[in-house]
């Protein structure tokens, strides 16, 4: 599988890849997605309830579960975006090695999660404008970190000078991601609201726990193999580096 090098940042061709990506691993992201987001969604959905269970009506059930979610999600982040590299390399995804990936870079994911939502969150503080354009620049620093293994503000910095001049695409992305993940969620509340009925406590039950945990592991799964798609489009056309080169990094 060969790429050019281009100039422009071309959004129906990242789609196009992402499409390919989903298309093609589907039953092992999909395994992925509901293990690492929608499990641990369904135990923290459990406290908010008050079940029992391990993450239920139990002392600190509730901050366990809090707890668990934010890693679990860093880990799915990691898992998805190997799986993507390594499907756009020919390469098919497996649930192995995405898994070692994600274990490999948990804890430095972690910080660059914490220093992207912050200086984001610094930035939406003062307007709104700064507060997307930051997010918009270090939208990339999680396949950064994953793929080229540099440090949590190394990755930040790498972000922006791979995002710079392509910004106002990424963000066309980010709206067209946000259409899709609408239209998943949609189809998710549809489907078991049609064909159940249920009273008003069982409705909560089943919206909280089997509902919110589709649709949350189905908008990772895009979410993340959109990022990962797109930090290879800048790769490419900024730096004509080819997927083999990027994931030479997992061998």
């Amino acid at each position: 599988m060969s790429y050019t090098l281009t100039e422009r940042f071309e959004v129906a061709r990242v789609l196009s890849r992402m499409a390919g990506v989903l298309s093609r691993n589907f039953r092992v992201l999909a395994i992925l997605a509901l293990t690492l987001s929608g499990l641990p969604a369904v135990l923290a959905g459990s406290a908010a309830l008050g079940l029992s269970g391990p993450f239920g009506a139990t002392a600190g059930g509730p901050l366990l579960g809090l707890l668990l979610v934010p890693f679990t999600s860093t880990l799915l982040q990691a898992a998805l975006i190997h799986g993507t590299v390594s499907d756009l390399n020919g390469r098919p995804a497996t649930i192995g090695d995405c898994l070692n990936t994600a274990v490999r870079h948990v804890l430095p994911l972690i910080g660059v999660t914490i220093a992207t939502t912050v200086a984001s969150f610094a930035g939406f503080v003062l307007f709104i404008i700064p507060g997307v354009i930051i997010a918009l620049t270090l939208c990339v620093s999680a396949p950064v970190r994953v793929v080229e293994g540099r440090g949590v503000f190394d990755s930040l910095g790498r972000s922006g000078e791979l995002t710079r001049g392509h910004r106002w695409a990424i963000l066309l992305l980010v709206l067209l991601n946000a259409l899709i993940a609408g239209a998943v969620q949609a189809a998710t509340l549809s489907v078991p609201l049609a064909l159940t009925t249920v009273t008003r406590g069982s409705d909560s039950v089943l919206a909280s726990l089997v509902i919110a945990p589709i649709t949350q592991s189905f908008s990772a799964l895009i979410s993340a193999a959109g990022v990962a798609s797109v930090y290879f489009e800048l790769r490419t056309i900024k730096e004509g580096v080819g997927i083999e080169a990027l994931a030479a990094a997992f061998d």
